[in-house]
C-alpha cells in the first residue's frame, strides 16, 4: 500500500507544481502584439532564475538620468530588475545564497528592491522592439514602480537599489515583475510566470 500511495503521490505532487506554472506561461497576455518595424530595442536578459530588463539611458524622448538616480550618468544602457529587499541587499552572488532568507521571501507578502545596472554598449540578451509609445509607457511603468527614498548602495560602483513601491511573494516574483512591465508596454507575454523559461521562450536569441 506504501509504495502504491508514493507511486501515485509522488508524479500528482510534481504535476500540481510545474503545472501552474506552465498553463501560466502558455496562456498569452496581449496575444496581437508585434515587434515595431523601426523604435527602441530593448532587451531581456536572464540567469537560470532571474530576469532582468535593458533598457538605453536616453530614448524616445525620455532620458532616465532627469527621472532617477543612476549610477554612470555616462553609461548608454540600464539594466532594471526587482525582487525582494533582504534577499537582494544580501547576495551578491548565487555562490552566497541564504536558503533560509530565500525562503523568507517568497513567504507573505515582503519589502522590495528595484536594482539599477548601468551597462556599456555591448548587446546581451533577447531582443524585443517597441514603438516609442509602447516604450514610454514601459518607462512610466517601472518609474511608478519606485518608491520615494534615497538609493541604497549596489554591489559595486556601476549599480544601486531603489526603494520599490510593490510588495514581493510567492506568487509575484522578479519574473513576474519583468512580466507585468513587458505586458503594460503591450507586448505579449504569458499571464503568470514566476520562473525565467516562461517569460524567455517568447523572444528569440540575437542571431
Amino acid at each position: 500500500m506504501t509504495r502504491r500511495w508514493r507511486r501515485r503521490t509522488v508524479p500528482a505532487a510534481f504535476g500540481a507544481l510545474i503545472l501552474p506554472p506552465l498553463v501560466g506561461a502558455l496562456v498569452p497576455d496581449n496575444p496581437g502584439w508585434r515587434p515595431a518595424p523601426r523604435g527602441v530595442e530593448i532587451r531581456l536578459d536572464h540567469s537560470p532564475v532571474h530576469t532582468w530588463l535593458v533598457l538605453p539611458m536616453a530614448a524616445a524622448g525620455h532620458d532616465w538620468r532627469t527621472r532617477i538616480p543612476v549610477p554612470d550618468t555616462r553609461a548608454p544602457r540600464l539594466a532594471f530588475s526587482w525582487g525582494e529587499r533582504d534577499f537582494f541587499l544580501h547576495t551578491p552572488s548565487w555562490a552566497e545564497v541564504d536558503w533560509r532568507r530565500a525562503l523568507r521571501a517568497v513567504v507573505g507578502r515582503r519589502p522590495s528592491l528595484v536594482h539599477v545596472e548601468a551597462l556599456g554598449p555591448e548587446a546581451t540578451g533577447r531582443p524585443i522592439r517597441l514603438s516609442p509609445q509602447a516604450y514610454r509607457r514601459l518607462a512610466a511603468w517601472i518609474e511608478a514602480e519606485i518608491a520615494p527614498g534615497p538609493p541604497l548602495p549596489g554591489y559595486g560602483p556601476y549599480d544601486l537599489f531603489l526603494p520599490g513601491r510593490s510588495r514581493y511573494s510567492g506568487l509575484r516574483t522578479c519574473n513576474q515583475w519583468i512580466r507585468d512591465a513587458l505586458a503594460h508596454a503591450g507586448v505579449t507575454v504569458g499571464l503568470w510566470t514566476p520562473l525565467p523559461q516562461g517569460l524567455i521562450w517568447r523572444f528569440p536569441k540575437q542571431g
